[in-house]
This record gives structure tokens, sequence and C-alpha cells, in this order.
């Protein structure tokens, strides 16, 4: 992440604010692994603004717009804006976690696999010798779902198939990123 954001701003450092080349809208998303993972990304984030020479005008907070001012080479002020999303908002979790509540709460069938395939997945290692960290457990209720729901296909095809969801469609998806409509308001 540092490296893609510490990119971003040096491309926009080489703008100018009059041609609008520049990135005016900065989203960031990230899954919550643990549950620091809010504030250290968070925390990431402000020491890459600050080694750019951003000065933030708000305070990040996890999905919440802040906006933010930098110089450019010629000396002229430009303002952006970041949004920061560390997801599932309400709870830690990966983005695997997410995706699933997300397919849960839309279908009810879905549903009831995926809560089966989550007690498979704690009932079956209990010595955790194969999942023994908590990612590989999540990791592990998400490839549980899909194995069922894509048995016979491969790898390759279950990633297309997550790509051509209408996650759009999707309610709770809906909700937690409807701030990204305001990526051109500026």
């Amino acid at each position: 992440m540092a490296e893609g954001l510490s990119e971003v701003l040096k491309k926009n450092e080489m703008e100018s604010p009059e041609g609008e080349n520049y990135f005016q809208s900065i989203v960031i998303i990230t899954d919550r692994d643990e549950s620091d993972t809010e504030d250290s990304f968070i925390k990431k984030v402000e020491d890459v603004l600050s080694e750019e020479g951003v000065v933030l005008t708000d305070k990040i907070e996890n999905n919440q717009w802040s906006e933010c001012e930098m110089k450019t080479r010629a000396d002229d002020q430009i303002r952006m804006k970041l949004l920061v999303m560390v997801i599932p908002f309400e709870e830690t979790g990966a983005m695997e976690t997410f995706l699933l509540n997300a397919i849960a709460k839309q279908d009810v069938y879905d549903n009831r696999i995926i809560e089966d395939c989550k007690n498979f997945v704690d009932n079956t290692d209990i010595d955790r010798k194969y999942l023994s960290k908590r990612r590989l457990v999540t990791k592990a209720k998400f490839d549980a779902y899909f194995c069922v729901r894509t048995a016979a296909e491969a790898f390759n095809q279950r990633r297309d198939i997550i790509k051509n969801v209408p996650w759009e469609d999707y309610a709770a998806i809906k909700q937690d990123f409807r701030l990204l409509e305001d990526i051109t308001d500026m």
C-alpha cells in the first residue's frame, strides 16, 4: 500500500491544478485481518502522506472522506480527497468474511451452505494442525463455500465467478461502499 500511495502522490506532485490530470480522489481499501488493523493501517497512510508533504485538513477515519492538500513541483497547491476503507467495518475479519456475509444476506439457501461450511471448518481441524492461524481458518471457510458452489470448476473459474457476481445488486455491499459514489465530487 505504501509504495502505491507514494507513487500516486509523486505523480500528483508533477501535475498542475489547472489540468485536472492529477488524482483528485484516492481510495485505499484493505481488510480487517486483526483487531488493530484499522489503527495501524491509518498510521501507515498518515506516514506516507507526511513523507510526501501532504497536509491533512481532516483527520483520517475509516469509511470517511478526508480532505488534504499538497504542493506541486511548480509550487502550486492541489486539493485531493482520500478515503480509507478497512472492511468489514463492524467486525474483525478478512475480505473473504465480508463477501461471504454479503452473499449470506442476499440468499437464504446460500446462507445455510455458508453456515454449514463455517461449522465444518471450525469443527474439523480441532488441533489446528493445518489451520494454525486465524487467517487460514477464514480462507478455508471461504474456499469451502466455493467448493460446494463450484465443485467441478478450477480456481480460475471460481475467480471469474467472483469477478462476475453483480456485487452492486447486493444490499450489504451497496451500503458499505456507498461512499465510492462520491469519488468525483471535488
